[in-house]
């Protein structure tokens, strides 16, 4: 068989596994972990004297089946989130330490949040072997304008009853990887969020 026979079957097949990569993500798009249910009633805006923090993992066929396990407020479980999936997470103003928990990737962003203000983190799934990662929104990045599109396209999701039990079993994990982005060998990995960082 000619090089060049060799090529187009090879390009070929590479076609065949991104087109399949590609459909599978999409069809991944409306899936939910077993922890969280569909959110019904997602709020445009903080209420009275709270924060808003919106969470977006965008739709990529990077790690499509993966669930990104575990968004934490501090000790608190946030969300599980999917391919295509959001979460409006709505706290006290002030200091709060948001963490990422998946295999191989932790993050920890401290976010200092305005009462009655929305603030908005991604998850980014980069990289051909996805590397989940909690990255923060500020008001000079170029993400920014995307979260228009998140909004209308992800699917909104929220804690469901199995959420408490899987808290309940990650305290001992959190707490020891909370105290090393805040005081341990990660704190040179902490990012942060500033009270401007709003919408």
């Amino acid at each position: 068989m000619t090089n060049t026979k060799l090529t187009v079957r090879f390009f070929g097949l590479c076609s065949l596994v991104l087109a399949g990569a590609l459909f599978s993500g999409c069809a991944w798009k409306n899936e939910t972990s077993k922890y969280m249910t569909a959110s019904l009633n997602v709020p445009a805006s903080p209420p009275a004297g709270k924060a808003l923090v919106c969470i977006h993992r965008p739709s990529a066929p990077a790690g499509h089946s993966l669930y990104y396990a575990g968004i934490w407020d501090d000790m608190k479980f946030i969300a599980d989130l999917g391919n295509a999936n959001s979460v409006a997470y709505v706290c006290e103003p002030g200091r709060h330490y948001l963490l990422s928990l998946f295999p191989g990737e932790t993050s920890c962003v401290e976010a200092q949040l305005l009462p009655d203000k929305t603030y908005d983190l991604w998850i980014d799934t980069a990289g051909v072997f996805a590397t989940f990662k909690l990255k923060p929104l500020h008001q000079d990045d170029k993400t920014r304008r995307r979260v228009a599109n998140w909004i209308q396209q992800d699917r909104w999701i929220e804690p469901a009853s199995p959420a408490a039990a899987y808290e309940q079993a990650k305290q001992d994990k959190i707490r020891q990887l909370l105290e090393d982005f805040t005081s341990g060998k990660l704190q040179d990995k902490l990012q942060h969020l500033a009270p401007d960082d709003h919408r």
